[in-house]
């Protein structure tokens, strides 16, 4: 059996949280990003995960169709809808992580020792193909969607006012 160190498993652990985090993070970005075209060139089907790169964004519209009023009758009248006004805007997080490991504990020189002992079935250590057999660690990871951070609700209440604008009374 491999023992470490009580605080080397809970920082791996905290690390592991923290990437997940910046994962999840990263998404949000990429599916806002999704809602925008990009006005600095990069490959043909390739979109820019780095903020840097992006130098301005211009809203993915579609044009629609509106019926407007006039003296002489119903004319059509076309409405440019940014696409993020048309969709919800959720984002992503990390709500709860658990985590349940069956340890061994022990001491070493003062330090607090952790080791990961093996299923065993009839006296002998699994092999990695035995699913029978039950597994050390238990990890979940609840991400729930959450409302709109300030600045996205911002920013799809102005394209909502701008499309507002175009729609005559």
């Amino acid at each position: 059996m491999i023992l470490i160190k009580l605080t080397q498993l809970v920082t791996a652990i905290q690390g592991a949280v923290e990437q997940a985090k910046e994962a999840v993070s990263r998404e949000n970005i990429d599916t806002l990003m999704g809602y925008f075209h990009q006005s600095k060139t990069l490959g043909s089907s390739e979109r820019s995960r780095d903020l840097k790169d992006i130098e301005h964004l211009t809203p993915i519209t579609v044009k629609m169709k509106y019926p407007k009023q006039t003296p002489e009758g119903p004319v059509e009248h076309f409405v440019s809808v940014p696409l993020i006004t048309l969709t919800p805007v959720e984002s992503l997080q990390i709500d709860d992580v658990k985590v349940e490991i069956d340890l061994e504990v022990m001491e070493d020189n003062g330090e607090v020792m952790v080791g990961f002992p093996q299923p065993k079935k009839g006296g002998l250590l699994r092999s990695a193909n035995d699913r029978s057999a039950s597994t050390n660690a238990k990890i979940t990871i609840t991400i729930k969607a959450d409302d709109k951070s300030s600045g996205v609700q911002a920013l799809v209440e102005g394209y909502n006012k701008s499309l507002r604008a175009q729609i005559p009374n």
